[in-house]
């Protein structure tokens, strides 16, 4: 039982104040009554004139490390769009996967998943799409004695193939989905634990990797059977995109170079100089950096030759980034303000219902609550609280933190809970109540699979 004393509590003034900018920026979060990015303007708006802090202090965590990570992984990945490597990438993995239904249905999975690693899903869902409709419609078309029904289950296990992959595919790394980012700002900001890329990829790419072929049974056996034969029709459908692309250009192996450059630099080399005590760099260096020869570089073509262009990151999510400054900005006024604290006490009592109870409790809360509102929106309001639970319920803070911050990432059943299930919902093949039954089971999966990484693996390998 909570305790009713400590409700009745009088908190600081600061931490009052801060209670309601808090519940403010929740419900405008949950309700979009505005824009959610234009929500995080109010710590630096209101925490100056309520004596909560200067407009320095909160201003300052719109320029954490995390945002120029995203910032460099967004212009990264913008190069890659330009110049249409990320469609080379898929075409060349799906000539591989074979052109069976099921098959099909994987191969596409795999693609969307490891492009979602380094692209916002937004980008990849919507690059993907017109691929998965033309295979799908060339299946329909030339498959013979297909049913209906056959046909439908097909189309379906593809778009939502598709929508899921590119949530669970984020989960990998730090820049792959936006809650990662800002659980590595608030670890940093709170707690002093730094994060770095290559710790998280190895928590993130077991989570993807079991992930992912669940889903892909889940959608090709269990809820939809998906039984349709390899087509040559298919094959070649997808070797004549190939061929439009053409032979590899020098712009795509330049951006390919810097590509890997910073993914040995996240992978290996930051930790390999760590190891023996040099620590001159960082995740947010290198991405900044790699940013900076993308627009420094030559790109080799004559009509365009710069890799990028300022006006190449007009489709840069910036929203994104000010998303963040608001959520570290509201976190650090709830530790430095007692009300982080206040609301640790207050909720300690519930560590009588154990630890496995707690995880279970926070992640199903999370995504379910997901289904609804902005998965960034829900870990900035969340994290606070948890981590202040997790301390007072003598728990590390990262028992609790990261299994959130992972099941925002997982909501799987309504068009309104990611932008890829409402670019797929938005082609008219799928239902509301389709969508909701493959993505209940999948939401039920995502529990188990967040709970078992946060008691066992989360807490020793971050």
């Amino acid at each position: 039982m909570l305790s009713t004393e400590h409700w009745q509590e009088t908190m600081s003034a600061e931490a009052w104040r801060v209670a309601a900018i808090g519940l403010w920026m929740a419900i405008w979060w949950a309700t979009e009554a505005i824009p959610v990015f234009v929500t995080a303007f109010l710590p630096i708006i209101a925490f100056d004139p309520l004596g909560i802090s200067t407009i320095g202090d909160a201003a300052a965590r719109y320029a954490d490390p995390i945002i120029f990570l995203y910032l460099g992984g967004f212009i990264l990945a913008l190069a890659l769009e330009k110049w249409n490597l990320h469609k080379r990438i898929a075409l060349a993995i799906l000539h591989r996967t074979g052109t069976d239904g099921r098959r099909l249905v994987g191969g596409f999975m795999i693609v969307c998943a490891l492009l979602s690693m380094w692209m916002t899903n937004t980008s990849t869902t919507m690059m993907l799409l017109p691929i998965v409709l033309s295979v799908s419609s060339v299946i329909v078309e030339n498959a013979a004695n297909l049913s209906e029904k056959d046909s439908q289950h097909f189309r379906i296990a593809m778009l939502l193939g598709l929508a899921y992959s590119a949530s669970i595919g984020g989960l990998a790394t730090l820049i792959g989905t936006p809650p990662n980012g800002l659980l590595v700002g608030f670890m940093a900001e709170n707690y002093g634990i730094e994060i770095s890329f290559a710790r998280w990829m190895i928590v993130g790419i077991p989570i993807t990797a079991i992930m992912l072929p669940l889903a892909w049974l889940v959608l090709t056996r269990i809820v939809f059977q998906v039984n349709i034969p390899a087509s040559a029709a298919v094959d070649k459908h997808l070797g004549d995109m190939r061929a439009t692309l053409g032979s590899i250009t020098t712009p795509e192996k330049r951006v390919a170079m810097v590509f890997a450059a910073v993914i040995f630099s996240w992978m290996l080399l930051r930790p390999l100089m760590k190891s023996v005590g040099l620590d001159a760099i960082s995740d947010a260096g290198i991405a900044m950096t790699a940013a900076l020869l993308l627009f420094l570089l030559p790109s080799g073509d004559l009509t365009r030759p710069q890799l990028m262009t300022w006006n190449d990151t007009i489709r840069l999510p910036w929203g994104v980034l000010i998303l963040f400054g608001g959520g570290l900005s509201l976190a650090a006024a709830v530790k430095n303000s007692g009300l982080a604290l206040w609301l640790g006490e207050g909720l300690a009592p519930l560590n009588v219902f154990g630890t496995v109870a707690l995880v279970v409790a926070a992640v199903a809360l999370v995504i379910f609550l997901t289904e609804l509102t902005s998965n960034l929106a829900t870990a900035a309001t969340l994290l606070p609280v948890v981590g202040a639970i997790a301390l007072q319920v003598d728990l590390p803070p990262i028992v609790l933190t990261v299994p959130i911050t992972i099941a925002a990432s997982c909501a799987f059943m309504l068009p309104v809970a990611t932008p890829p299930n409402a670019i797929v919902f938005a082609t008219g093949a799928i239902s509301i109540p389709q969508m909701v039954k493959a993505g209940f089971v999948l939401n039920i999966l995502g529990i188990v699979m967040v709970t078992l990484i946060a008691l066992f693996a989360a807490p020793w390998l971050l």
